[in-house]
């Protein structure tokens, strides 16, 4: 009997590390929306062309707040929007040539996108700075209509998130602009507090990350990506971005209130031990593909493939096939997104093509 006991209480524990006890960590990736369901960007300034609509981001899993209109024939917009030039120029501090901030809002302070790899890590150099490229998209956040908020389709575990600063910010904080003064006293600072809450919208915690503190005589600004541990949140189904300055005036901040974020990263929770199977059951193979892919799912709507940088190469509307094959020998090498609508919901998986 007690052999018995002992084969059962092994068989249990292997059970539990198993795949199918497995915590899953999810990913934004902005190459896959599902709400609207192409995201075009301007072809010269590299910003959401809807970037003045007012309907929300939906990717899947997460949907971001966004809003916007137009007053006179000018836009405006506040929470997030997608933008993908990396341009890092100062548009509009006391140091510029020129006061155009509102035509070159959509850059950041690292150049560009983060880079990854065909695994979807992401890519470093020697010195552990994270690789950008132009053409790579981001998110850009804007909080002059209250605080950006993201909010999950269910609830999990917050895992962290990259944030970068952006131009705006972080040339006035330098030079000082038409609104905000230098950032040059001891404890001023540039900052945001990042709050986790509940399906209740009640907060299980704050983090905050600072893009410009000034201290022992010098203002201290990153310019690159930077990770931000989130997991001390615990189980989240939002996140909350508020930003604030010491520089603060009688309508509040001073300081223009953007900032960049990207590969926002939360893991599935585990319920005693025992997480609910997932329901998406999409596949596609084989990977890595040469000439033909399949792709494979519960009665698929469509099918659409996204090169490295976001952009549509193929699509094709299903009418709930179950299997469905796509040529691939025209594609150019390098890592794809494909995306499958099918009756369990939106599914993205990354391949490569050799």
């Amino acid at each position: 009997m007690k052999q018995k006991i002992l084969l059962c209480m092994l068989g249990i524990v292997s059970l539990m590390h198993s795949p199918l006890f497995a915590q899953e960590t999810i990913t934004l990736d902005l190459n896959a929306p599902v709400d609207p369901a192409e995201l075009v960007l301007d072809p010269e300034k590299g910003y959401w062309t809807d970037a003045f609509g007012n309907a929300p981001l939906v990717f899947e899993h997460f949907t971001f707040a966004h809003s916007g209109g137009m007053y006179g024939t000018s836009g405006y917009w506040s929470d997030f929007i997608v933008g993908s030039n990396g341009d890092a120029g100062d548009y509009g501090s006391a140091n510029a040539a020129s006061d155009e901030w509102l035509s070159n809002q959509w850059g950041n302070m690292a150049g560009g996108g983060i880079r990854t790899g065909d695994d979807g890590s992401v890519l470093k150099d020697v010195d552990g700075k994270v690789l950008t490229e132009k053409g790579i998209r981001y998110l850009l956040a804007n909080s002059s209509n209250g605080d950006p908020a993201v909010t999950f389709d269910g609830e999990y575990e917050a895992v962290g998130v990259y944030l970068n600063s952006h131009p705006w910010p972080y040339y006035s904080n330098l030079y000082g602009d038409a609104f905000s003064r230098i950032l040059d006293q001891e404890g001023d600072y540039y900052k945001v507090t990042i709050s986790g809450v509940n399906a209740d919208d009640e907060k299980t915690g704050e983090v905050e990350h600072f893009f410009a503190e000034y201290s022992d005589g010098a203002l201290h600004q990153s310019a690159d990506w930077e990770w931000v541990d989130l997991s001390s949140l615990g189980k989240v189904s939002g996140l909350k971005f508020t930003l604030s300055s010491t520089d603060v005036g009688e309508w509040g901040m001073n300081t223009a209130a953007y900032f960049c974020l990207d590969r926002l990263q939360v893991r599935t929770v585990d319920t005693d031990g025992i997480p609910a199977l997932p329901t998406v059951t999409a596949q596609v193979y084989p990977n890595p593909v040469a000439d033909q892919l399949t792709v494979t799912g519960s009665a698929i709507r469509q099918v659409t493939v996204f090169d490295f940088l976001g952009r549509p190469v193929y699509q094709l509307q299903a009418d709930g096939q179950s299997r469905l094959t796509i040529p691939a020998s025209q594609w150019s090498k390098g890592a794809y997104i494909v995306r499958i609508a099918d009756a369990d919901g939106v599914v993205s998986r990354k391949i490569v093509k050799k």
